[in-house]
């Protein structure tokens, strides 16, 4: 994910009615901003602040910059307040649920509860993953395996990658463990190929993050 310029935070600040100091604030949020997040996710050696506990669990994940997990750590906090994973699933805005007629149950859909951000950071996640530029890995057999064994549409079944990685962060971030991709192929029935840690975001990122944020937005 692509770090603020200062012309983004210009016109922020334009936005909420800063127009005479957004040129000249702009210019030091841009120095210092990315300086404060790296503090919040990594800590400070000198200044004897430890990086936050969670940092290396979720950066353990595949595609997951310092903003992504700044932004999931503060929205989850302390994951010991979520009883299960679908719990934590549905606060973060990607559990499925039933929608009910009268005593019938007619179709699942995505919840529209939940933090719109981490919703939004799910989403990228699974678009970057599953993007014809990506190559392949876990999650991406995984979304195969809906769409092409299942005959699931395609943006139900991005939704449902979205609850598989929240479920998989869950386990690790309540087990204090690292994403393991062996022993999640394993658990997948998929063979283990070291080609699938090698994943990078793709050129087009911007296009995606514009379209998670449609996504976050959406119910299904």
């Amino acid at each position: 994910m692509s770090q603020a310029t200062q012309e983004e935070l210009r016109k922020a600040l334009i936005s909420v009615g800063a127009k005479t100091i957004a040129t000249k604030d702009s210019a030091i949020l841009s120095e210092y901003l990315p300086h404060t997040l790296a503090v919040q996710v990594h800590g400070d050696k000198d200044k004897q602040i430890p990086p936050q506990p969670y940092t290396a669990l979720l950066k353990s994940f595949p595609i997951m910059s310092d903003v992504m997990a700044c932004t999931l750590i503060g929205a989850i906090g302390d994951v010991e307040r979520f009883s299960n994973y679908l719990e934590f699933k549905k606060y973060l805005g990607v559990v499925a649920e039933n929608k009910t007629s009268g005593i019938s149950v007619s179709k699942s859909r995505q919840t529209y509860e939940g933090v719109r951000d981490t919703r939004r950071i799910l989403f990228l996640m699974v678009l970057v993953l599953i993007s014809p530029n990506t190559k392949s890995n876990l999650f991406k057999h995984y979304y195969d395996r809906l769409v092409k064994g299942r005959g699931m549409s395609k943006r139900k079944a991005i939704g449902h990658v979205c609850g598989k990685i929240a479920q998989v962060m869950y386990s690790c971030l309540k087990n204090n463990q690292m994403y393991d991709p062996v022993l999640h192929a394993k658990h997948l029935g998929v063979p283990w190929d070291e080609k699938c840690l090698d994943i990078r975001m793709p050129k087009n990122v911007d296009e995606l993050e514009s379209k998670a944020a449609e996504f976050s937005e959406e119910i299904v």
